[in-house]
């Protein structure tokens, strides 16, 4: 029973390494081997399918007969499928790298090209692996990695990890490459996802009692009661309104007091009663603007002029501003 299963796999190798060398340049990516009773099906996934099948389909009988008498497979069926994405397929992302470094392009721009256009797909982490002679003939051979997202390494969670490899064959000797994608859709078993859970908010109509003259609503336990304004609102508002009533009004002073004093003076009294004045303003426009505010009152006139400089006009201003009061 053994040997049965260990010349299977001897047999899929040998199939699957000449798949690859024979549609390298079409763009191999794997193979899936599938016996029934009645026949073999092989899936080939490729990145452009016509160039398989061929002209009326003489490539595919062709590897069809190949594969019938060369591997001994009973009634092989091939079925030529179309990867999804080629960005996101290990083995064709590592067979580009490949293909760029034999023709002569540098290294870390080929390997960081790749890592960008893995992650810019979708993928959630990707890893790529040079080994060989990197830096020319006579030197060392060394390992570089290029990484970049979420990569698992270990464990059984490393066989989620899609890995494609291939060689790369150079003057200085041969490179392998080895590229590892994480998929997007791909779950670990280590891997926790926490649900919130919506709160359910229920709507509860407030209780309303009476009491005298005011309306209190009974709110949920824990919180005060809030009263609504009742009787003692339109009471507050009556007390305002007669205040109002009451105010003494400030006896107001006559602008031709104004037009004896001069622009400075003019300008203080100005500040006192609120009002701006401007540079192109003339002495009548100051004078129209101050007697016009309201801010101004004698009160306040006279406090301007007790600062000023005693002249005939100011002091015959004072005597009147005084009488008024």
């Amino acid at each position: 029973m053994e040997k049965h299963f260990i010349q299977e796999g001897k047999i899929r190798s040998k199939i699957e390494s000449f798949l690859r060398n024979e549609l390298d340049r079409i763009g191999y990516s794997s193979i899936d081997i599938q016996k029934t009773p009645l026949s073999t099906q092989i899936t080939l996934y490729v990145e452009k399918p016509p160039l398989v099948i061929g002209k009326r389909g003489s490539r595919i009988e062709k590897l069809t007969n190949i594969l019938k008498y060369k591997f001994g497979l009973e009634s092989p069926a091939i079925d030529v499928q179309r990867v999804q994405n080629s960005r996101l397929d290990s083995h064709l992302v590592a067979r580009r790298i490949a293909m760029a470094l034999e023709r002569g392009m540098n290294r870390r721009k080929v390997a960081y090209g790749a890592l960008r256009g893995v992650m810019m797909s979708g993928a959630r982490g990707c890893e790529v692996v040079l080994a060989g002679k990197l830096m020319g003939k006579g030197g060392r051979s060394r390992v570089e990695k290029y990484s970049d997202g979420y990569m698992k390494k270990a464990g059984d969670s490393a066989k989620l990890v899609s890995v494609g490899s291939t060689q790369a064959y150079l003057k200085a000797g041969v490179i392998g490459v080895t590229v590892k994608i994480v998929h997007a859709d791909v779950i670990f078993p280590d891997q926790i996802s926490v649900i919130q859970k919506t709160p359910v908010i229920e709507k509860i109509k407030p209780a309303v009692k009476k009491i005298e003259g005011e309306e209190v609503i009974e709110e949920k336990p824990g919180k005060k009661a809030k009263p609504k304004p009742g009787k003692r609102k339109k009471e507050r508002e009556e007390v305002k309104v007669k205040k109002e009533e009451v105010k003494v009004k400030e006896p107001e002073f006559d602008k031709k007091l104004l037009e004896d004093l001069t622009i400075p003076v003019l300008s203080k009294i100005a500040k006192k009663a609120r009002v701006v004045v401007t540079s192109g303003m003339n002495k009548r426009e100051i004078i129209n603007a101050v007697g016009e505010s309201s801010k101004l009152t004698p009160k306040a006139f006279l406090e301007v002029l007790e600062k000023e400089k005693e002249t005939p006009k100011i002091k015959k201003i004072k005597d009147e501003l005084k009488i008024e009061q």
